[in-house]
Formats: structure tokens, sequence, C-alpha cells
């Protein structure tokens, strides 16, 4: 059974960053990581190893790779070669490595706003351009627009990343899709980088279906426990690169840079998850499908101006605000909820907010009935 954890005065990014700046009234509702601890079999593999009392260099052993190897074959039905998988320090740090190996100051880089905002940061602070081919809403859902990501490549876009499943809509592409994107950047050769790191999170009756099983020629897969199992702190992650060509230049970026040696805990916990810890899991997206029933249908109750699309996978739902006529609906619900949500603007889309329902019900009752005063403010206007 799962139960949420007071995580305050710990030196969390989640709640002690913004309570120290916007006081103990607030409830932050966020930045993507859990407030459940993280499955038994890591933490038992946690103790066995702190028992052992030596936590010298380590390296990344078969087992670990045999361990990527069968999660991506039992969990996503995706057949890969453990030769694809390299080593990295994070998804985010291993995209700024991917654009500095394969791209040139002054290259265009393709991104599908709303998205997440590191995309947007990495690729300007490595003084590449950003190209935004913007998602397309529908009535119910969101779509990739294919049209208008042909007519914004030119000879200087050498690469595309994308989020599979989005983050923030909480679209699970399907095969159909990704093959209809795959198949233009073919076309066009370029690198296409997926971030699979939300891909366990799926509610039925979605699949979520791997970029590597449309293509393998310029593709790299990137992924990590650390959202799945709420261990994003021990910044461990992987990737995926079939294609030698581009697995060979990866990794002598990576030998350049010195950063080959693997953290001991974030090993041991990608074991322990990936052999042990898939019950945990499915208790884990049964509450959260829950959660998000519960969130969708009380917005579409009692806050019926918001558009709210109902996520395939993730544990975060974004609010479209923008028949509310504010001109900055995060700032809104900060000084009229009391509720730190992500703000819109960050993901390219000023009017809109992300929340994160990876939390227990009673305070995600809370957040909603505070945005729901908040709301209820405005018909008053």
């Amino acid at each position: 059974m799962l139960h949420s954890t007071d995580r305050r005065n710990t030196d969390c990014v989640k709640y002690d960053a913004i309570i120290d700046k916007y006081g103990q009234d607030m409830i932050p509702a966020w930045i993507a990581d859990m407030d459940f601890k993280t499955a038994p079999q890591i933490l038992e593999a946690f103790i066995k190893r702190v028992e052992h009392g030596i936590f010298g260099y380590t390296f990344r052993s078969k087992r670990y790779y045999g361990a990527i190897a069968e999660w991506y074959k039992r969990r996503y039905n995706c057949s890969i070669d453990p030769k694809w998988i390299v080593d990295g320090p994070g998804v985010v740090p291993m995209i700024a490595i991917l654009i500095n190996t394969f791209t040139q100051p002054g290259d265009k880089i393709i991104i599908q706003p709303p998205v997440y905002p590191p995309f947007f940061a990495v690729i300007k602070k490595n003084e590449r351009i950003i190209i935004e081919n913007r998602l397309r809403k529908t009535q119910n859902s969101y779509e990739m627009d294919y049209d208008g990501l042909e007519k914004v490549i030119d000879e200087r876009t050498k690469l595309m990343i994308i989020s599979n499943p989005h983050n923030p809509v909480g679209r699970v592409w399907n095969y159909e899709e990704l093959e209809k994107l795959y198949s233009m950047a073919l076309k066009y050769d370029l690198i296409v980088v997926s971030d699979e790191i939300h891909a366990d999170v799926i509610y039925k009756p979605n699949q979520f279906t791997s970029l590597l099983k449309v293509g393998q020629k310029n593709v790299v897969v990137l992924n990590s426990p650390g959202k799945t199992f709420n261990i994003p702190g021990l910044t461990n992650s992987y990737g995926l690169i079939p294609d030698e060509r581009l697995r060979v230049s990866y990794t002598e970026t990576l030998e350049k840079l010195e950063l080959t040696t693997g953290n001991v805990f974030g090993i041991t916990a990608l074991c322990a998850a990936y052999y042990h810890g898939e019950e945990w899991l499915n208790e884990l997206i049964d509450f959260l499908q829950s959660n998000r029933d519960y969130v969708y249908d009380f917005v579409k109750n009692n806050m019926p101006l918001i558009d709210l699309t109902l996520p395939q996978g993730t544990f975060l739902m974004w609010f479209d605000c923008s028949r509310l006529g504010l001109d900055n609906p995060h700032q809104f619900f900060l000084q009229n909820a009391k509720v730190y949500l992500n703000n819109g603007a960050d993901f390219g889309d000023k009017s809109s907010v992300r929340l994160n329902i990876a939390c227990s019900r009673k305070m995600l009752e809370q957040i909603m009935e505070r945005m729901k005063q908040a709301y209820d403010l405005l018909a008053k206007r």
C-alpha cells in the first residue's frame, strides 16, 4: 500500500525550496518527482550495500546492462542488444552531450512545445537554434503537426528531440505516429533523440511504443528509472543507440569529458528496480490513475473554463487556462490558491500550468479545492 511521506526539511527541491520562498501555507505541486518512498526492493538493496560499508570505485556489470535489456523486453515488448546501451549522468546531460557531439553552434534543433523546459535551455545554452514545431491541440488531445514539421526543416536542421510519452500533455505516441515522424527524419537525415523517461507510467488501455520499435538508424533513446521509481536524485541514466556510428561518437565524447564512472547507489537502484520492482510499479500506476481520474472529473465539474485532456501517461496534468483571460495563470493560482504549479511559460505556453498528481489523495483534494476557490473569484469579477 502506497503512503505519502513528509518531505519537508530534507533539502527537497519540491517542498523546501518553495516553502522557504513563499511560506508554510504554500502547497508545492510542481516538479516531477513523487511523494512516495521508492520500492522496498530498492531500499533493501541500499541497506545491504550500506552494511557492506565500502563505497569504492564501481562499474556497470553485465548484470546491469542485462537488467535494462530485460526491462525493455518485458515492459515494452522491445528487443534490444545490450551492446547498444551507453552510460550517462542524467537524461538532460546526455542530451547536452549529444548536441555537442552531432551538431555545431548555429545548427537548428527541433522540439515540440509545449514541452519539458530543459529542452529549450540545453539547446540555447549550447548556442544552437531552437526550432519549434508545436503540437496541435484537438478537441480531446494533442497530436504532432507533420505538415508544420516538414516546413521548418532546412539544411541547418540536424537533430530533433521528442518527449515520449510527452511531458507535459501526457500523450503516449502510438506506432503509426512515431513511424510517420521517423520516415520524415530519414528523408531529411535528422537524428531523433527520444526522451523515454516517463515510459513506465502508462494508463490502460494505452501501450507505450519505444522509438526503437519503429526504426534504428539515426535513433537515440534515453531513459532512467529515476521518474518511475522516484529516484531522480541518484542522477543515473542510460541511452540506447543501435546506430554504431552514433554510438561510437557519443562514447568518445563521454570519455573525453571523463564521465564514465558510475555512482554505486545509482547502479544498485537500477538493478533492484528492473529485476524486482515491477509489483510496486503496478500498484503505483493504479494509484496514479485514480488520482488522474479524480482531478479530471473535478476540473470538468467545477472549473469548466479550464481545458483539460485526460493524460494517457505520466503523473503530470496540463491545464490550458487560456479561456480564463489571465495574463499569468501560474501567478494567479500562486497568489489566490497558495498552490505552486509549474509555469506553462517555461514549456512554451504562457496560458497553461502543469500539475503533479503524484501525492496523497488528501493533498490532491486540498490542491483542487484551493484552485476551485481561486477559480470562483474570477466569476465574481
